[in-house]
């Protein structure tokens, strides 16, 4: 179900999160945050056009005081009219991370072993995912 608001106000951007499945959200936001993959991109009113790759981590949209974080993996963004628009495989609310499984997960994947340079890298990332969506899940 996509979180949406409707107007967008003179000192905000809209901001469009799809996956595969569904809108995950459809709304204005002052400022939004997003991970590229090689850094943070914070995106607010009258941003130059642009078309990034996205990495894994935290998605913020800040509207006053309020904060709303996803958990987003891979995909793409496009900036363009004071409109954000993430093309992404995932796309979680924080609210709904579980920080006590996916510490569990963590620890398994990084107790199992890794039979060669290729599983070791996968492993590692599969690691980094995972302590990007803990801390995520920490902040609430």
């Amino acid at each position: 179900m996509a979180e949406t608001t409707t107007t967008v106000g003179a000192n905000q951007v809209r901001c469009t999160v799809v996956t595969p499945e569904e809108t995950v959200v459809d709304s204005a936001a002052e400022f939004v945050a997003l991970p590229l993959f090689d850094g943070e991109l914070g995106v607010a009113r009258n941003h130059a056009p642009m078309i990034g790759r996205l990495g894994f981590g935290e998605l913020r949209l800040r509207t006053g005081n309020d904060v709303t974080r996803f958990y987003v993996n891979g995909g793409f963004v496009q900036v363009s009219d004071n409109e954000v628009s993430v093309l992404t495989n995932r796309a979680t609310p924080a609210a709904k991370l579980d920080a006590t499984a996916l510490a569990e997960q963590a620890a398994k994947t990084l107790a199992s072993r890794a039979a060669g340079e290729e599983e070791l890298e996968l492993r590692e990332r599969q690691v980094n995912q995972l302590n990007a969506q803990l801390r995520l899940a920490r902040k609430g």
